[in-house]
């Protein structure tokens, strides 16, 4: 028995279908591909940050591991500010070691003045209103309704850091906690506030919030009692 032949427009009718099937199956995986491919691109960002986060969480715990063992050392020795107490003020004064002070000079807490004839000159800056007169070495950095000057000033320069924690430690004893043995670092901070260490008003909450939320008591574990 003989086919019977397919006619010119059934062939075309399929012909088309062919073409639909074909195309909607190249869109179908290309957006497949383009989802693959915005996922591996997801991943890859959200592996970059996780990376990143873990490195400066590494350099965090390595500063405040430098900061801790002098101050350990030097409490032993003094029994005047307790570790946790220095690692979250050196934190808070050197934004964990990145300041400049401490970068060329161990000067951790922002010390004016010179030790052992040893010092550094650097710019702080005040905000003051514009028809104050500027010195000489003053530069005007921002001018508006107040400007904004880099004063020059002499700070100390320490040979290492225990040095630097060391005479902290002096420092704080003679002016702001004047007893030794105070085992609690939330009375150590605000003694430090009542006693005009800072005049930022929120100084002692910001150090007690530092010493729990990176744990920095456990540093006060390995001291001398």
């Amino acid at each position: 028995m003989k086919k019977k032949k397919m006619s010119l427009t059934k062939k075309i009718v399929w012909l088309i279908v062919i073409v639909i099937v074909l195309f909607g199956g190249y869109k179908v995986a290309k957006q497949i591909h383009s989802t693959i491919r915005e996922n591996q691109i997801q991943k890859s960002d959200q592996q970059r940050i996780e990376e990143a986060q873990e490195e400066a969480a590494k350099k965090r715990h390595e500063f405040a591991e430098t900061i801790a063992k002098p101050a350990v050392q030097v409490w032993n020795k003094q029994h005047v500010v307790l570790p946790s107490v220095v690692v979250a003020q050196a934190i808070q004064e050197s934004n964990w070691g990145q300041s400049e002070l401490y970068k060329k000079a161990y000067n951790i807490f922002g010390v004016k003045g010179t030790y052992k004839g040893q010092s550094i000159q650097y710019y702080t800056d005040e905000y003051v209103s514009n028809d104050t007169p500027v010195g000489k070495g003053v530069k005007v950095v921002r001018e508006g309704d107040k400007k904004k000057i880099s004063i020059p000033a002499t700070f100390r320069k320490y040979p290492s850091v225990y040095d630097a924690v060391e005479n902290h430690s002096i420092v704080t004893a003679l002016n702001f906690i004047k007893q030794k043995n105070v085992m609690s670092y939330e009375e150590q901070a605000k003694m430090l506030q009542k006693n005009g260490y800072a005049t930022d008003p929120n100084y002692a909450k910001n150090l007690i919030a530092l010493i729990k939320q990176y744990n920095l008591s456990k540093y006060d574990d390995q001291i001398s009692k």
